[in-house]
């Protein structure tokens, strides 16, 4: 299979860690430049974006959510789980951590056609800090006992945060107090996002390189 990604967007590492997380070592990493309309991405994707998975028969997978959902169904990994979106407080779990990454790249990717400030980045600003602020409140409240499970709702949140700490370092600081710093320091992910981390991926590693040695991943060095 062949995942393509590149180095800092929070879709491929959600998608990358998910992969790491499978059981599954037969991953070749391809890393890309959308932005400069690669012809071998346009072939597995149209519209050019990544992630996107291409499985040997030739079949492709696109968008990071259906991406990680198809792992985890397929592999059925111990230590990560579907998100259980007929419960109503996973659903709005898994709603508001992909928002937060959606919401966070865009406003960054805006910068690179659109000079700042403009209405849509203020507007992404303003929706970024009353998110985090609620958050706090959330991760003390009803994402209490969630926040903990290994679910892609919870991975998407923790990728997310640590997209925006990267990014947007002045809301973070502004906005994330003391259980959102919690919830990263203990989230079950978080010796994934360590291995897998932004330095990590600048290097452009092989896929071998990122896995964690755990007998539960039932990788085979």
């Amino acid at each position: 299979m062949n995942l393509y990604l590149n180095e800092t967007s929070p879709f491929s590492r959600v998608a990358l860690i998910t992969a790491v997380m499978s059981g599954n070592s037969d991953f070749q990493l391809v890393w890309v430049d959308p932005w400069s309309s690669p012809a071998e991405l346009k072939q597995v994707n149209a519209f050019c974006m990544i992630p996107a998975l291409e499985l040997e028969n030739g079949t492709n997978v696109v968008e990071s959510f259906a991406i990680c959902q198809f792992l985890v169904a397929k592999f059925k990994p111990k230590t990560i789980q579907l998100p259980q979106l007929e419960n109503e407080v996973e659903a709005s779990l898994m709603g508001l951590s992909k928002t937060l990454m959606e919401v966070g790249f865009k406003s960054v990717a805006l910068g690179r056609f659109i000079e700042q400030p403009n209405e849509l980045s203020s507007r992404a600003v303003q929706g970024l800090e009353l998110a985090l602020l609620k958050l706090n409140q959330q991760l003390d409240g009803q994402y209490r006992n969630l926040a903990m499970q290994p679910t892609l709702a919870t991975l998407y949140l923790h990728c997310a945060l640590d997209y925006i700490a990267f990014r947007h370092s002045a809301i973070f600081e502004r906005c994330a107090q003391q259980p959102i710093k919690a919830f990263m320091h203990n989230s079950p992910f978080a010796k994934h996002l360590k291995k897998v981390s932004l330095d990590a991926l600048a290097t452009q590693p092989v896929f071998k390189d990122l896995l964690i040695k755990d007998s539960r991943l039932k990788i085979v060095d």
